[in-house]
């Protein structure tokens, strides 16, 4: 009767410690702070996640087998691939900066005039044509955005704007990436600081991110890509999934994007959504 009591203690024991989260830290391994919405891919599950704002991700240990292999992959760092065991404890992982995607030190024009300039669309829309993009998972790889014609001007980048027609999740977290276009399409990321931003519930007009301390300057680009990324969301009580609403343009060329994974080709469809930067011009 003891031994059987013994076995049911160690079963049911065994039991709760394998039922627990599964916690990973994911910082910096030069100045060890954390990686904000880095992106943590599963391959054997062929699922990509992402951390949240404060480098940490939860993994419910009861939808994987352990040891799993897990892999970190956040822009400007190199990739890292671990084996995560089933524990209670917090792992913390350190990814190194890559010396390949440095920002490049770009000097202005010393005797240049500088002037402030829009590109992009600036209208928000008449609303007649509005595009609405829904979400029921808290971890998302959604990106959107347009090619913009920079005319090869030498421009600091001051502020992404950006203009929705309503917002119900509770919060949203998202990113700005720039990309190089080749062949009508966003090619290659640009090398900048990381741009983030959070919407709150029934957030709607324009939303401005202001960037002019980064000192982002691009130089020799006739076109670029602004893109968003919807890093992930958080839904109201009660609720299971929630949107957000953007005035939708057709245009006579493709210069709307969108794919739902890193992995995915992007999708050129003929239309703009009211999204724009204000820059000094260097003329």
């Amino acid at each position: 009767m003891k031994n059987s009591f013994l076995l049911f203690l160690f079963t049911f024991t065994t039991q709760i410690t394998f039922a627990q989260n599964v916690k990973l830290q994911i910082n910096d391994k030069q100045t060890k702070e954390a990686v904000e919405f880095a992106t943590i891919l599963l391959p054997d599950y062929k699922k990509s996640l992402i951390s949240n704002e404060k480098g940490l991700f939860i993994l419910d240990a009861q939808k994987y087998k352990f040891p799993l292999k897990v892999v970190i992959d956040h822009f400007g760092f190199d990739k890292k691939e671990i084996i995560l065991p089933n524990s209670n404890s917090l792992k913390i992982i350190f990814i190194e900066p890559s010396s390949e995607l440095l920002q490049e030190i770009i000097i202005p024009p010393a005797n240049a005039k500088i002037k402030e300039r829009t590109y992009g669309r600036t209208s928000e829309g008449s609303g007649i044509m509005s595009g609405e993009d829904s979400s029921s998972s808290y971890n998302t790889s959604y990106e959107f955005g347009m090619i913009i014609n920079i005319k090869e001007k030498f421009l600091k980048v001051k502020k992404i704007h950006w203009h929705l027609e309503g917002f119900t999740f509770k919060r949203g977290f998202f990113s700005v990436y720039f990309y190089e276009v080749k062949n009508g399409k966003p090619y290659k990321r640009i090398p900048h600081q990381n741009i983030n931003f959070i919407l709150s519930h029934k957030t709607r007009g324009w939303n401005t991110i202001n960037i002019e301390d980064r000192d982002f300057y691009l130089s020799s680009y006739k076109k670029i890509a602004v893109i968003i990324k919807q890093q992930k969301v958080e839904f109201n009580d009660g609720k299971k999934e929630g949107s957000f609403f953007q005035n939708i343009g057709l245009t006579s060329g493709s210069t709307f994007f969108t794919r739902t994974s890193p992995d995915d080709e992007w999708l050129a469809i003929p239309a703009s959504i009211p999204l724009y930067i204000t820059v000094d011009s260097y003329e």
